[in-house]
């Protein structure tokens, strides 16, 4: 009989969504506002369920501040993925996440003209690693 834990579960769905929402942004570059909020909410609700709570309510709170205030969504996502890419190295066991999460905050916070492109790849990456975790690749 196969046991899954909580966090191992919330890794592979965060995974997915991750890569759906990297889908979608480049499909529909236009709503990537809508995209990253509820990207972030998702994340974050999930990982508040399954016990992170700090970077849980970090993404919730970002979350509703980008559909919000969709105008400064460059910069509050450089930060959201800075915050993120610090906590990963930090405070969880997934460093190489945290390097690449921490890496494209800081090429937003440079480059926020070039946030869509640069987050729909971030997306589609960290969401293959943190699959690829979950099912023991690495």
């Amino acid at each position: 009989m196969l046991q899954f834990s909580l966090p191992a579960i919330n890794s592979l769905i965060i995974g997915i969504i991750a890569v759906v929402a990297g889908m979608i942004i480049f499909a529909f570059p236009r709503i990537i506002n809508y995209i990253i909020g509820i990207q972030m909410l998702a994340v974050g609700i999930i990982s508040v369920i399954g016990g992170g709570l700090l970077p849980g309510i970090i993404s919730i709170i970002l979350g509703i501040i980008v559909l919000v205030f969709p105008k400064i969504l460059n910069y509050l996502v450089g930060i959201y993925v800075l915050l993120l890419g610090l906590w990963f190295i930090f405070a969880s066991s997934n460093l190489i996440i945290g390097i690449v999460t921490l890496a494209i905050g800081i090429i937003i916070m440079v480059f926020p003209t070039i946030l869509n492109y640069i987050f729909g790849i971030y997306l589609l990456i960290a969401g293959a690693i943190a699959i690829a975790h979950y099912f023991g690749l690495f």
